[in-house]
C-alpha cells in the first residue's frame, strides 16, 4: 500500500512538471508586440517576428481621444480581439477602437511576411509597421 501512494505521488509530479514545462512552452511559443497610442503617435516596442508563430498585438491608448488601431494584416486570417472583457473571434476583423485609456489584445498568427502597415483611421497621419519575416530570415 505504501509503494502505490509512493508511485501515486510520483506520477502526480511527473505530470505537474510536464503541465508547467508544456504551459511556459505556450508563453514562450507567443510573439509580443506591445504598441502604445501616446501624443497622436504609435509607439511600438517588439523583438523580431517570425513568421507562422502565434502573435499578440498588445494596444494601449494613453491620450485623452479615442483611437483605432487597424491593419490589413489581418485579412482573410482568424483573429482574435479583446477589449473590455469581450472577446470577438473572426476573419477579416479591420482592428479596432479605442478610447482614452483603454487597451486591447489581438491574437493571431501571420500568414504573410512583410512589412505590415497599421493606421488610426480617425486620424490619417498616425500610422506605424510591423515587419514580418520568414523562419528562413532569422
Amino acid at each position: 500500500m505504501h509503494g502505490e501512494w509512493l508511485r501515486f505521488m510520483g506520477l502526480g509530479v511527473a505530470l505537474f512538471m510536464a503541465w508547467m514545462s508544456s504551459t511556459d512552452l505556450l508563453a514562450q511559443s507567443e510573439q509580443v508586440v506591445e504598441v502604445t497610442i501616446k501624443d497622436f503617435r504609435f509607439v511600438t516596442k517588439q523583438n523580431a517576428l517570425r513568421l507562422g508563430f502565434p502573435t499578440v498585438i498588445k494596444v494601449r491608448n494613453e491620450d485623452a481621444e479615442r483611437h483605432d488601431f487597424s491593419s490589413t494584416m489581418f485579412e482573410g486570417i482568424p483573429t482574435q480581439i479583446e477589449k473590455d472583457g469581450v472577446i470577438v473571434y473572426g476573419r477579416g476583423v479591420g482592428g479596432v477602437f479605442l478610447d482614452s485609456k483603454r487597451d486591447a489584445t489581438i491574437r493571431f498568427d501571420m500568414a504573410r511576411p512583410g512589412r505590415h502597415v497599421f493606421r488610426c483611421s480617425i486620424h490619417p497621419t498616425m500610422s506605424g509597421e510591423l515587419l514580418i519575416l520568414s523562419a528562413e530570415a532569422v
